[in-house]
C-alpha cells in the first residue's frame, strides 16, 4: 500500500486551517509552508462564476525526482510511499528543490537544510491522520491508500502522474 493525500478543491473554502495545523504540528517558523493555499482567479465552472483555491503540497511521488537528484542520500522513501528528508544528511545544495515538479520543498534558512511535508509520519505511525486532514473544517482533504483516495475523488491528473494510480 502507498499513501496519498489529496484535496478536493471543489469543496475547499480557502480557510488555511491546513497550513496552520501543519505549522503548529511541526513547529515551523513564519515563512516556510509545507502545504500552501492560494486563491485561483474566478472562473465560470458549471455555468456559474466560482472562486476555487489551489492547494499545493508534496505528493510523496511514486518515483520522487527529489530523491533521484539528492547526492547526499538524504531523501528516502518508505515502503508505504512516504518520502522523507534526513536533516542530518542534507547538505543544503537545493538540487531537490529544483527537481521537485510541484514546488513543494522549501529551504530552512536557520538549519540550512531542505524541508517538506512528511505526511505527519509520527501521527501516521500512531494510527492518526496527518494534521492538515484532521484540521480541515470542509473535510476536503483525503488521506489513505492511494487506490482508495483515487476511487473516492476520481482519478485526478495529480494522482495518475505522481502516485502511479492507473487510469
Amino acid at each position: 500500500m502507498e499513501y496519498a493525500l489529496m484535496i478536493d478543491t471543489r469543496n475547499c473554502v480557502g480557510c488555511s486551517a491546513c497550513e496552520v495545523a501543519c505549522k503548529q504540528e511541526h513547529n515551523l517558523p513564519v515563512g516556510p509552508r509545507w502545504i500552501k493555499v492560494f486563491p485561483d482567479a474566478p472562473k465560470e465552472i458549471e455555468g456559474r462564476v466560482q472562486l476555487r483555491y489551489v492547494v499545493t503540497h508534496c505528493m510523496h511521488c511514486s518515483q520522487p525526482q527529489c530523491q533521484k537528484v539528492c547526492s547526499a542520500g538524504a531523501i528516502t522513501k518508505r515502503a508505504d510511499g512516504i518520502v522523507l528528508i534526513d536533516e542530518a544528511l542534507c547538505i543544503g545544495c537545493k538540487e531537490c528543490i529544483e527537481a521537485c515538479p510541484l514546488g513543494a520543498m522549501c529551504f530552512d534558512e536557520e538549519k540550512a537544510v531542505v524541508a517538506k511535508c512528511d505526511l505527519c509520519v509520527h501521527r501516521i505511525d500512531s494510527g492518526l491522520q496527518p494534521a492538515c486532514a484532521a484540521a480541515c473544517p470542509a473535510h476536503c482533504i483525503y488521506f489513505g491508500d492511494a487506490g482508495l483516495v483515487a476511487r473516492r475523488l476520481g482519478k485526478q491528473g495529480l494522482l495518475i502522474r505522481y502516485k502511479a494510480v492507473t487510469q
